[in-house]
């Protein structure tokens, strides 16, 4: 897929940001991720008449999200910053990257094609906070069809797949110019989980090897059809009974099964997995999904592959049903900090470092409004990831074609065949 950037500019928030904004300490959850973890994220649109809710020409196109974005960095200001010291962001409207590109691709070609998120990840910006650099990038494409596709890449560091979700909700919701669900994030996170100043444990959650050999993101697609079939085998289980199981939670099961298969750990051999937990709704009182931040942390559970998909089921749901408001309430203590090495970062490096054991980490962004969002002409034709850098990590999203379906994108190595699963 042969591309070219045509312009890069900087986009700064409508207003100043005001002087006692402009320090945003990072909480506890935040400081523990990695400057290098981006997500990379792509929306995806057709030129389509009979789909365009308002008469925009491509032209506008380019104009409007710019005006918007600024706009939406008014509430989102620490995107326009950057990171500081490692313990706060410096919320000096510096901007963020906005670049345009053109594709010498069809879109419908694009996604109907592409399995490997390599190829897609060029519709994504690249920057880094590790170099200073800009938190947010965002990249408009044009392909040859006259549709686009809307690259945004956000570090990690200053928010969730929440804070990312909520954030394109209100950008969308500006272009429109539907200020009534434009809504601002609340920036509570430092003082529901106060950072330690110096952190005397840096999570590495690494392998010997670097970032760019640690693997290739590929797109597998659990049909409706498909998902009900691994829900009645899971209900059928004779060791454990599984109440009603999700489709998030069978995929899982099904995958960390495939997973251990492939890794040589079949009859006998165990397994951790790991499951990122929105915690919003789970502390007491619930919090808004608009609370910005990391406001998540990450499960393991132990299985082997002789257990049957329920017992997998049945493992995962106990751990996160750990994840409750006297176990976040703790977390928010004094002893918060060792906490939060001893049951959650620590266990992560350690199982990534496990040779022996094998590791694979799960995140959904199902049910996440991605889908909805509509810059004035028309909702997303499909919404994919880029190529995630992170080891053996695997991140459900919604299939726009399936009600009921998802697709899972899988960190592998490269001679993953795609009908493994």
């Amino acid at each position: 897929m042969a591309m070219e950037i045509i312009s890069r500019e900087s986009v700064k928030p409508s207003s100043p940001t005001p002087d006692h904004l402009r320090t945003l300490r990072l909480s506890l959850l935040d400081k523990f991720i990695p400057n290098f973890l981006y997500f990379p994220h792509i929306l995806y649109y057709s030129h389509d008449d009979s789909t365009t809710s308002i008469n925009i020409k491509q032209a506008e196109i380019s104009p409007l999200l710019k005006r918007s974005l600024s706009d939406a960095l008014a509430l989102y200001y620490p995107f326009a910053g950057r990171v500081k010291c490692e313990s706060s962001v410096d919320c000096d409207d510096q901007g963020v990257d906005f670049f345009e590109a053109r594709v010498d691709a069809y879109l419908s070609n694009i996604i109907e094609s592409s399995t490997s998120a390599e190829v897609l990840t060029k519709l994504v910006p690249t920057t880094s906070a590790e170099s200073g650099g800009a938190l947010l990038g965002i990249q408009l494409n044009y392909f040859n069809c006259g549709g686009i596709a809307i690259g945004i890449t956000l570090c990690h560091r200053i928010g969730d797949a929440c804070t990312l979700s909520m954030f394109v909700k209100t950008w969308a919701a500006m272009a429109r110019g539907d200020t009534n669900t434009a809504m601002a994030p609340s920036f509570v996170a430092s003082t529901l989980f106060p950072p330690k100043e110096a952190l005397g444990y840096q999570i590495q959650m690494t392998s010997e090897k670097s970032p760019e050999h640690w693997g290739h993101t590929r797109r597998f697609c659990f049909s409706s059809l498909k998902i009900a079939a691994l829900r009645a085998a899971v209900e059928a289980c004779t060791v454990v009974q599984v109440v009603a199981p999700t489709r998030v939670e069978v995929v899982t099961a099904a995958i960390w099964k495939w997973f251990m298969a492939r890794k040589g750990r079949g009859r006998c051999g165990w397994s951790k997995a790991g499951h990122a937990v929105n915690i919003r709704r789970r502390m007491d009182p619930p919090l808004s999904e608009f609370v910005f931040g990391n406001l998540a942390v990450v499960v393991d559970a132990s299985g082997n592959g002789e257990m049957e998909l329920g017992e997998l089921v049945s493992k995962m749901r106990e751990a996160i049903g750990k994840i409750d408001s006297e176990f976040l309430k703790e977390l928010q203590g004094e002893n918060g900090y060792d906490m939060a090495v001893r049951d959650i970062y620590k266990k992560m490096d350690e199982s990534y470092s496990d040779k022996e054991m094998g590791y694979v980490v799960f995140s959904s962004w199902c049910k996440f409004p991605f889908y909805k969002a509509d810059f004035g002409w028309g909702k997303p034709l499909w919404v994919s990831m880029g190529a995630r850098n992170l080891p053996n990590a695997i991140t459900f999203m919604d299939s726009v074609s399936d009600i009921g379906g998802i697709e899972a994108w899988i960190g592998t190595d490269e001679n993953c065949t795609y009908n493994e699963l």
